[in-house]
């Protein structure tokens, strides 16, 4: 029997509503370990620092306060640059979803398909 490498997740987002879904989700996606779940990118970033061990993935929301998921992606992948990071917004805009692929998204997901952004990210659901 093979096992599965466990994913081990970051999460920033402003809305209470997609911390409690994605909170809800979670149990299903036996694979993934949340490590962390912040508000907006700086208290994100402020959390790795003070780890050891890094995630596999991180998911960022384009729009936050204090630091918005642009600015969050770049840190990241200057810091960090073995973290996959992935998008996470409501936005339809092309051209902030093009900023935020040429800040180092890996992909970019919708608000209602965190389902699939979880399943990708552990293909073994």
């Amino acid at each position: 029997m093979k096992l599965q490498k466990r994913v081990r997740v970051v999460f920033a987002d402003d809305s209470d509503i997609h911390h409690f879904y994605l909170g809800s989700l979670l149990p299903a996606f036996h694979g993934i370990d949340l490590l962390y779940a912040a508000k907006n990118g700086q208290e994100l970033l402020t959390f790795l620092e003070d780890q050891e061990g890094r995630p596999d993935v991180g998911i960022v929301d384009l729009h936050m306060p204090i630091l918005d998921g642009i600015m969050t992606a770049e840190k990241l992948m200057k810091r960090y640059p073995e973290i996959r990071i992935y998008g996470f917004t409501s936005s339809s805009d092309s051209r902030e979803k093009a900023t935020m692929l040429a800040a180092g998204i890996y992909k970019i997901y919708a608000k209602n398909e965190l389902k699939q952004l979880l399943t990708e990210i552990n293909p073994s659901f």
